[in-house]
């Protein structure tokens, strides 16, 4: 387990026990997806802005924010041909710097 991840869930958790009251199974957190978006959700309802940063990263982090009809803006193929290398002539251009013989 990745431990920014655990970071995260004792964050959320301390803070959304003082928030809300809520106390977070951490087994079921990760055994449930239904139960752990349901512990996001209620993070994310929150007014602490750390909490719900927290679980917007949480989020990122466990794979279940998925952006739908953004997927060009995030593929670097739609910006290669404004990135593309430029084109090398045939006939090599000959060196004009440094020592001359």
């Amino acid at each position: 387990m990745d431990p920014l991840v655990l970071q995260l869930l004792a964050r959320i958790k301390i803070r959304i026990r003082q928030e809300k009251g809520l106390a977070v199974n951490t087994q079921r957190f990760f055994a449930e997806p239904q139960y752990a978006m349901q512990i996001l959700d209620a993070a994310e309802e929150c007014e602490d802005f750390e909490l719900v940063s927290s679980a917007l990263e949480l989020r990122d982090k466990l794979g279940m924010i998925q952006v739908a009809g953004h997927t060009s803006a995030l593929k670097p193929a739609a910006r290669a041909p404004a990135m593309a290398a430029p084109e090398r002539s045939a006939a090599p251009e000959r060196y004009k710097f440094g020592a001359r013989s």
